[in-house]
């Protein structure tokens, strides 16, 4: 039984676009008032007088163009619907964002036809007003024109996503041919929800004055904090420059500017919000799941099956959880034995119910602190535990590495429920947009391997797709600050993008972590070492098999049963050996470079880093120029580089010492004994109250000369661990965690600026010679049926301008095709990502307690008339009901 629901189940208030055009009643009259104050402003000779003028028949132009597509595109939309009770999808969408337009030029219209003959109508503002809502038009026209004449006849038969044959440069190119300032300008978030626009745009000053910091020369903390206050002004009220400002970023910005933009949400003080202002909770406690082996017996209970432990492109490192609570249950960890209160809280009995939560972030950012602000929603109206999962990202850590370790946080829980303070008679994953794709992924892994699958699915906004191919859900993310397609397309890359003619991402030969030798080396959970049509058989008579070409294994399954061989060949060549040593040797370097014992502490002289880059790019400047012309041999250049630098040096190094390989390195003299007094073993080292920035610079030198040392070929460079590193499989404490949060000054004087700039390339070009990986766990839309047949019920949460749109509508319609309890919830005018901005949004907040109400039907939870979560649910429709009608 499928079951299909639209804004609400009594949605007979919102907008029908298939049937009729909302814009249609007020139409005539904004065409009216264009023409009117288009005469009005003819006779004006002053320069806004006729700039009014013109833009206003610009403004005419467009929006005939654009009412006239709109009205082709209405007829078909709703071919592509889920149901005739779910209306909603890509083209319905871009009508509706037509209908945004055509009321929000209604309104700019009526004010300058009531105040134009005021002595205190502002010319100037206005001028920009229309100015902007010309190009505006211009730029949809543009998207629906594309729309119209190629997307729409190439979806055949109600197929959102057709196009997946076509090239992923057209998408690249019709990214370009687009006028996107508009869109991030004045008319900035025109199609969304009035109590999100002004965030919105504040979140568009943000990125801009981050940007120009984040790029910026100059590495002291206050002189960025300053450029932060004066561009952010500037940025306030210049929307102009605002606009050009985002559209480079989204264009050229790399991955790693996209992370540390993200990650401001993940820092000590952001992340203590949720604490103050949301709902308090009695359970808050850090789980590590050890990364090793599991086994969990089959659901038919004819054999056990063997999960291999996370081990692909990096090391081997326990798993962190978080567990969140409103009670706290008998038998939860860290709970006494016997214990009857815990700090006034009574003790519940064993839950029931248990959900699973993965984040979202694109795959390379955000957290459970992080996104807290609905979790703790969650966990106090629905009243059971959630178990939230930290795994690792994207690009240190590509797929499949978080499939990986949500599969073995999975078979973990379900070998230690108790401890979770839960029976387990129901559990239920959820994820919002990332985090949606891995639990899916999960899904079918748990399906293929004969393991107990999840009893519920609930996916917020999520990419069921992997195709840099054009849909009409695809371009609406030209015009959506949360998500810019700039953005998602570089996150996709960094999660899961691969050299061309590659069809499948192996364990890099650097990996620092190999499967046991009593452990089959791959698994589908790392179709790193399968094609995506080798999948997991379910049969243990099937698991082991390999297939060989020329005596060596040419495939290896992810999981086996329990008695099977566990021996393998493992054969590497000397290339694949080169490649490992030299990539350790720059995931070593780079550690180096980001960790904080390089760089200055906030707040303090920064001396340490200004000096060692100076004098740098002095010694390479001086290279340059005796080198002249660059002909001379390597040994030479090699030789004359040692020179340099250690004359350089020479001023410094009053001492020397001894390193491990016997080797002596100069060292400078800082006035104590810690450098001679240096033990090698220590795990943790405290900086000092009266240690200056002498002794930093001694210690930030002496590294450097050590990997100069050593050759110039591998930089050497090494950094102590704290007790609760990441590798440590002992628990952190509450201190200790908090402690490995960046601060915001530690983001931003992050990394050298000059390699941020130099990291800056177009869409274009980082895309050529890439693909993406295509299997059936990163897009499910491509499972073998019989494995989707088989899924527990879902419920599919999106929002009308979403880039998942058209994903989240056709994994539903195939499932609702196989028979699968499946419910689409399409949300009116909310964000990709807005669960996140419940704390911040009326309306966001109603969208929150929507989810709720799924995630509570999915456990079997009634919520009766009376009930707080009943009350909440209807107030989120009346919301909802409300911001679909035309004022």
């Amino acid at each position: 039984m499928a079951v299909g629901k639209g804004v609400d189940d009594s949605s007979s208030s919102a907008p029908e676009v298939g049937s009729s055009d909302p814009s249609q009643p007020i139409l005539p009259t904004v065409l009216h008032m264009i023409e009117d104050n288009t005469l009005h402003f003819k006779n004006d000779d002053s320069e806004y007088g006729q700039r009014l003028h013109s833009g206003f028949l610009v403004l005419k132009e467009n929006m005939d163009k654009v009412t006239t597509l709109s009205e082709a595109l209405r007829k078909e939309a709703h071919l592509y619907d889920f149901d005739e009770n779910t209306p909603g999808n890509g083209f319905r969408s871009f009508n509706n964002i037509v209908h945004q337009a055509v009321v929000s030029v209604f309104t700019l219209c009526k004010h300058v036809c009531t105040g134009r003959d005021s002595l205190l109508f502002r010319k100037g503002h206005y001028v920009r007003e229309v100015e902007a809502w010309g190009q505006t038009l211009a730029s949809l026209v543009v998207l629906l024109e594309y729309i119209d004449y190629v997307l729409l006849p190439r979806c055949e038969e109600g197929n959102l996503l057709s196009g997946t044959g076509s090239s992923p440069n057209e998408l690249m190119s019709m990214l370009n041919s687009v006028p996107q300032y508009s869109f991030y300008g004045r008319c900035c978030a025109f199609h969304y929800v009035p109590s999100l626009r002004k965030i919105l745009k504040y979140l568009n000053i943000c990125l801009s004055a981050f940007s120009e910091v984040y790029y910026a020369d100059g590495s002291s903390f206050m002189q960025r904090t300053k450029n932060t206050v004066m561009l952010g002004s500037r940025y306030v009220v210049d929307a102009e420059l605002r606009s050009r400002r985002i559209v480079d970023v989204v264009q050229y910005s790399s991955v790693e500017f996209i992370k540390t933009f993200w990650s401001v949400a993940d820092t000590d003080i952001m992340t203590q919000v949720p604490g103050i202002v949301g709902p308090s909770l009695a359970v808050q406690q850090v789980v590590v799941v050890p990364c090793e082996e599991q086994q969990i017996m089959k659901v038919d209970g004819t054999a056990t099956v063997v999960i291999p432990p996370p081990h692909s492109h990096i090391k081997a490192c326990p798993i962190t959880c978080h567990l969140l609570s409103s009670k706290m249950h008998e038998g939860m960890v860290g709970r006494k034995p016997g214990e009857k209160e815990a700090k006034g809280v009574g003790v519940a009995p064993p839950s029931d119910c248990l959900l699973i939560h993965c984040h979202g972030g694109g795959f390379v950012t955000q957290s459970t602190k992080a996104q807290e602000v609905f979790l703790r929603e969650w966990a106090a109206s629905i009243g059971v535990p959630i178990l939230s999962i930290d795994y690792s990202l994207a690009p240190e850590a590509p797929y499949p590495r978080p499939l990986e370790e949500v599969l073995t946080v999975y078979c973990w829980v379900l070998s230690n429920l108790k401890i979770l303070g839960c029976t387990g008679k129901k559990i239920v994953l959820t994820g919002d947009s990332a985090g949606g794709n891995l639990i899916t992924g999960l899904t079918i892994k748990c399906l293929e391997l004969g393991l107990r699958p999840p009893d519920g699915l609930f996916l917020a906004y999520t990419p069921f797709m992997f195709e840099l191919v054009p849909s009409p859900a695809r371009l609406l993310a030209v015009m959506d600050p949360m998500l810019p397609l700039g953005f998602a397309l570089r996150c996709l890359k960094a999660y899961a993008g691969v050299p061309s003619q590659q069809v499948s991402r192996a364990t890099t030969p650097g990996d620092s972590s190999q499967p046991a030798p009593s452990q089959v080396a791959s698994s589908p959970t790392t179709p790193s070492m399968a094609t995506p049509s080798q999948a997991m058989p379910s049969t243990a008579s099937n698991m082991s098999t390999t297939s060989e070409s020329n005596g060596l294994p040419n495939e290896t399954p992810a999981a086996r049963t329990v008695g099977q061989s566990k021996a393998i060949s493992d054969t590497q060549s000397d290339t694949e050996s080169f490649v490992e040593v030299s990539e350790s040797d720059v995931k070593d370097a780079e550690l180096m470079v980001k960790s904080p014992s390089f760089h200055s502490e906030p707040g303090s002289d920064t001396l340490t880093t200004v000096s060692l880059t100076s004098e740098a790019s002095k010694l390479e400047e001086s290279t340059r120029n005796s080198n002249g012309s660059g002909d001379q041999k390597p040994e030479e250049k090699e030789e004359r580089s040692r020179r340099y630098v250690t004359e350089f040096l020479e001023k410094y190094v009053l001492d020397s010492r001894t390193d491990k390989q016997g080797r002596k390195v100069p060292i400078l003299r800082t006035g104590s004994e810690e450098s001679e007094q240096e033990d090698e073993t220590v795990l943790y080292e405290a900086p000092g109250v009266g240690a200056g920035i002498t002794a930093r610079l001694g210690r930030a030198r002496d590294a450097v000369v050590s990997g100069i040392s050593a050759g110039l070929t591998s930089f050497g460079l090494r950094r102590k661990e704290s007790v609760s590193s990441p590798t440590s499989p002992v628990k952190p404490g509450p201190a200790e965690e908090n402690s490995k949060r960046q601060s915001v000054s530690q983001i931003l004087l992050g990394k050298n600026n000059i390699s941020r700039r130099n990291s800056r390339c177009s869409l274009m070009e980082e895309f050529t010679g890439v693909e993406l990986l295509n299997d059936h766990y990163l897009s499910p839309l491509t499972a073998p049926k019989e494995i989707l047949a088989k899924f527990p019920p879902c419920v599919i949460l999106t929002v009308e301008y979403d880039f998942c749109l058209d994903d989240g509508v056709t994994m539903a319609k195939t499932l609702k095709s196989l028979g699968v309890p499946v419910t689409l919830d399409i949300l009116h005018q909310l964000p990709h990502g807005f669960l996140s901005l419940s704390m911040v949004s009326q309306d966001a907040h109603m969208g929150c307690k929507r989810s709720v109400r799924h995630i509570r039907q999915l456990l079997g939870l009634d919520d009766t008339p009376g009930s707080p979560t009943a009350a909440d649910a209807a107030a989120a429709a009346a919301s909802n009901n409300a911001t679909d009608k035309v004022t």
